[in-house]
């Protein structure tokens, strides 16, 4: 799916802050998601909407997938000061090639029909081809990551990102991102690069971040 652009403590001294979304934030997510992405290509084929009449079936999208997939994670960014989510994004977690392997695999939206599936069926499996080809021994992918249109430039994204790059450092794990060319640079400030050319039609590029190599010392001499 492509993006626009230790876990942190839940305190903040700014005006947003992190945290782990649930179920009951998937309707608010989801308006924050239809709004960040203009494009009606990415709306129809990756979200499955036409128009906002489409975005309940997205949230019962997103609550089944969150409920079947052990490896499906969404933050959300939300304002301190009002509780308006201002971002959000959705992150899967493959510890070690097994998880990788066996990773369920994306479908279109099952209301989709016609040549608007056939379409999307298409960008789906070349995408996840490619991510799977370069990611055989685990990783940590951005598969959604999106803010309002009113909060860019805060800093939502940075807080997103860190949470992310911070979780694979921790893991000894890649990072992967199917990037738009919005979103590039803020990637590249968390160590993504550009590895090729988006596949599935995308116009940005697939990106990657390597694996954390430091070591950890500690005890004692005696």
């Amino acid at each position: 799916m492509p993006t626009q652009q230790s876990e942190p403590s839940s305190g903040t001294t700014g005006p947003f802050a992190l945290s782990r979304a649930s179920v009951d934030d998937f309707d608010e997510i989801t308006h924050v998601q239809y709004r960040s992405f203009e494009s009606p290509y990415i709306r129809e084929l990756f979200m499955g909407c036409r128009t906002e009449a489409d975005i309940p079936r997205l949230v019962r999208h997103f609550a089944a997938t969150a409920a079947a997939d052990p490896s499906d994670i969404w933050v959300k960014v939300f304002e301190v000061a009002t509780g308006r989510i201002v971002a959000a994004s959705n992150w899967k977690v493959h510890p070690n090639a097994a998880a990788a392997r066996t990773a369920l695999r994306e479908k279109p939206a099952s209301w989709l029909q016609g040549e608007a599936r056939a379409r999307a069926e298409k960008a789906y499996e070349a995408i996840e081809e490619a991510r799977r080809q370069a990611n055989p021994e685990g990783y940590v992918h951005l598969h959604i990551c999106f803010t309002d249109p009113e909060y860019r430039r805060r800093g939502a994204g940075a807080l997103m990102m860190q949470w992310g790059c911070d979780l694979a450092d921790q893991l000894f794990l890649p990072g992967w991102i199917e990037a738009s060319p919005e979103g590039n640079h803020l990637y590249r400030r968390y160590g993504f690069y550009d590895l090729e050319r988006a596949a599935g039609g995308l116009s940005g590029t697939n990106m990657r971040r390597d694996a954390a190599r430091s070591l950890t010392y500690g005890g004692k001499e005696s």
